[in-house]
C-alpha cells in the first residue's frame, strides 16, 4: 500500500520530489564540503567582499586605493557586491564567524542551484516524455559534480538558474513564444552577463535563433530585455565607482583579448572531452550525439552551440568555463537521445544493453557523489588561517624552498588584511635580511612551511636566522585534494606546518612546543 501512494505521489508531484532529492546532497555539501573549489570562487568573491566589509580592499579594485592613476580591473561587481551586502549584515548582527558564514553561503546558494533541477525538468517535460522528463531531472539532482560545485562561489555555476529560465520563458509557450516570453527571457540573461559576462555569447545564439525563425520584433524585444538589467546593474555601478558606464566590462573584454594565451591554451576539442567525462562514459556519448544530432528546439539548442562553440575557438580554455551549460546540454542531448533510441528498431531489440549503461552510470555516479559531497577543498590552507586566527599575527612568512610555489592564504577566515606576507622560495635566501626588510613592528612573526620535505633541516634554517620556533600546529590537506594532487602533482595541496617566532599569544601562556615534527 506504502509503495502504491508513493508511486502516485511520485507521478502527481513530480517537482516536489525531484526538488527533495536534489536539497539532500545540497545541504551535505553546504554542511560538509567547507573551502574552496579554485581561485577565483574565493579570492575574487569572499576575500573581496569580506575586505569591504572590514574597512579594506583586498584586491585593491576601487578607484580611491589606487593612487593617483586609478585604473579598473575588469571584474563585473554584482556578485561580489551580493556578498559584501550578505557579510555587512551578518556584521551588523554581530555574527563574525567565517566558518559560520560561509555555511550560510553556501545554503544560500544550494536553494539557488534547485532552480536548475525545478527548471531542467520543465523544459525536459516539453520536449520529451513525463519519464524522460523525470529522468532528467533525477540526474540533474543526482551528478555527482553537481552538489559540490553548486555550493561553490563559481559565477560559471551561478549563471546557471538565469539561462535555465530564459530557456524555459523561450519555450513555454510553443514553437512561437509570446512577446513578452522573449522579453523576460532576454531580461534572464542580462542577469546573467551581470553574473559572467560570458553568457553574452548564450544570448547571441538566441537572438540569432529568433532571427533565423523570422520573427525579427521577437529578436528587438528579446535584445532589449537583455540591455535592461545590464545596464541597470553593470552601467550603474561602474557609473557610481569609476563616473562612466560599462568601464569595468571593456577593461575586462580588453584584458581576455590581450590574455587569450597567457593562462591554458587548449584544443578545440576540450570541452568536448570535459563533457564526454563529466556525463560518465558511455552514457555521457549518447548524451552529445543526441545534442549534435537534434538541434531542436533551435531557440535553445543554437544558444547553448553558441557558447560552446565560441568557447572553443577561444585559446584560453578552463574546464570550469563550461560548466555553465552542463545542464541544458544534457537536457537537449538526453531528450533527443531517447527520442532517437525509442524509434531505433537495432536499440528496441537490445534494450537490455541500454539498461546495462544506466546501471553501470549510476552505480559510478554515486560512488562519485558520497565522497565528493563530504570533501573540504584547500583544507589545509583554509585550516592554517583559522588555528592562527586568534593569534596576534603581525606577518607571515611563506616558506616553500620545497617546489617554489606558495600559495595565496585566504586571509579570510584569518580575519586580519594588513599583515606583511614575505615569500622564501630560495634555498639560498639571507633569511635575516629578508625578515629585516620589514619595519619591527610589522615584522613577521609567524612561518608556514609549504610541504614536509626536508622539513627538520628547513626549520633549523629559519631558527638559525630569527630564533626559536614554536609549533602551533599542522593543517593537513582533504582527501579530494590529496586524490586530485595523486591524480596530477601540478595541483599544490600539502601539508602546512605552522610556527611563531618566539613565543606569541597563548603560547607564552602554555610554554609553545618546539618540536620540529
Amino acid at each position: 500500500m506504502w509503495n502504491k501512494e508513493l508511486s502516485a505521489s511520485l507521478k502527481q508531484r513530480p517537482l516536489f520530489w525531484l526538488t527533495l532529492i536534489a536539497l539532500l546532497p545540497r545541504l551535505v555539501a553546504a554542511f560538509f564540503s567547507g573551502g574552496y573549489f579554485a581561485h577565483d570562487d574565493h579570492f575574487l568573491m569572499i576575500e573581496a567582499a569580506q575586505s569591504w566589509v572590514d574597512g579594506f580592499d583586498y584586491n585593491n579594485w576601487l578607484p580611491w586605493n589606487q593612487g593617483a592613476d586609478p585604473k579598473p580591473t575588469g571584474h563585473i561587481m554584482l556578485y561580489p557586491g551580493v556578498h559584501y551586502l550578505l557579510f555587512k549584515l551578518c556584521a551588523m548582527l554581530g555574527f563574525n564567524d567565517p566558518a559560520g558564514k560561509m555555511l550560510v553561503v553556501r545554503l544560500l546558494h544550494a536553494l539557488w542551484s534547485l532552480i536548475v533541477v525545478r527548471v531542467g525538468y520543465r523544459i525536459a517535460l516539453r520536449l520529451s516524455t513525463p519519464e524522460v522528463a523525470w529522468r532528467s531531472g533525477l540526474f540533474l539532482a543526482l551528478f555527482f559534480f553537481m552538489p559540490f560545485l553548486s555550493v561553490r562561489n563559481l559565477v560559471e555555476m551561478v549563471s546557471i538558474p538565469p539561462l535555465m529560465l530564459a530557456s524555459w520563458w523561450l519555450i513555454r509557450s510553443g514553437a512561437v513564444p509570446t512577446r513578452k516570453d522573449v522579453l523576460v527571457a532576454g531580461m534572464f540573461v542580462g542577469l546573467a552577463i551581470d553574473l559572467r559576462f560570458q553568457t553574452v555569447f548564450f544570448g547571441c545564439g538566441a537572438g540569432l535563433a529568433l532571427l533565423l525563425h523570422r520573427n525579427v520584433r521577437g529578436a528587438l524585444l528579446f535584445g532589449l530585455g537583455m540591455l535592461i538589467p545590464v545596464v541597470l546593474v553593470q552601467a550603474g555601478v561602474d557609473s557610481v565607482i569609476w563616473g562612466r558606464p560599462f568601464a569595468e566590462m571593456t577593461e575586462y573584454v580588453a584584458y581576455n583579448l590581450e590574455h587569450s594565451t597567457s593562462y591554458f591554451n587548449q584544443p578545440w576539442y576540450n570541452y568536448l572531452l570535459v563533457l564526454a567525462g563529466a556525463f560518465i562514459p558511455p552514457f555521457s556519448l549518447a548524451i552529445l550525439f543526441g545534442f549534435f544530432k537534434r538541434p531542436k528546439p533551435l531557440l535553445i539548442w543554437l544558444a547553448v552551440f553558441s557558447f560552446l562553440f565560441l568557447h572553443s575557438v577561444f585559446p584560453n580554455k578552463q574546464e570550469r568555463f563550461i560548466f555553465t551549460i552542463v545542464p541544458l546540454v544534457f537536457v537537449l542531448g538526453y531528450t533527443a537521445w531517447e527520442s532517437f533510441r525509442e524509434g531505433s528498431a537495432w536499440w528496441q531489440r537490445h534494450r537490455s544493453l541500454w539498461r546495462g549503461v544506466l546501471v553501470w552510470t549510476w552505480i559510478l555516479n554515486i560512488l562519485l557523489l558520497i565522497p565528493l559531497s563530504f570533501s573540504y577543498s584547500k583544507r589545509e590552507r583554509v585550516e592554517a588561517m583559522l588555528m592562527l586566527r586568534d593569534t596576534p599575527v603581525k606577518g607571515i612568512i611563506i616558506e616553500d624552498t620545497a617546489e617554489q610555489d606558495p600559495p595565496m592564504l585566504p586571509l579570510y577566515y584569518l580575519g586580519q588584511w594588513d599583515i606583511v606576507q614575505q615569500f622564501l622560495t630560495d634555498p639560498d635566501t639571507d633569511i635575516r635580511a629578508l625578515a629585516e626588510q620589514v619595519p619591527m613592528d610589522r615584522r613577521p612573526n609567524i612561518v608556514l612551511f609549504i610541504g614536509d620535505e626536508e622539513l627538520d633541516s628547513r626549520v633549523q634554517r629559519v631558527e638559525a636566522a630569527l630564533g626559536p620556533l614554536y609549533l602551533i600546529g599542522r593543517a593537513e590537506p582533504g582527501l579530494l585534494d590529496r586524490v586530485v594532487r595523486w591524480l596530477n602533482p601540478v595541483n599544490r595541496n600539502v601539508v602546512i606546518s605552522i610556527y611563531s617566532v618566539g613565543k606569541i599569544g597563548k603560547d607564552e601562556e602554555r610554554g609553545g612546543d618546539r618540536t620540529t615534527r
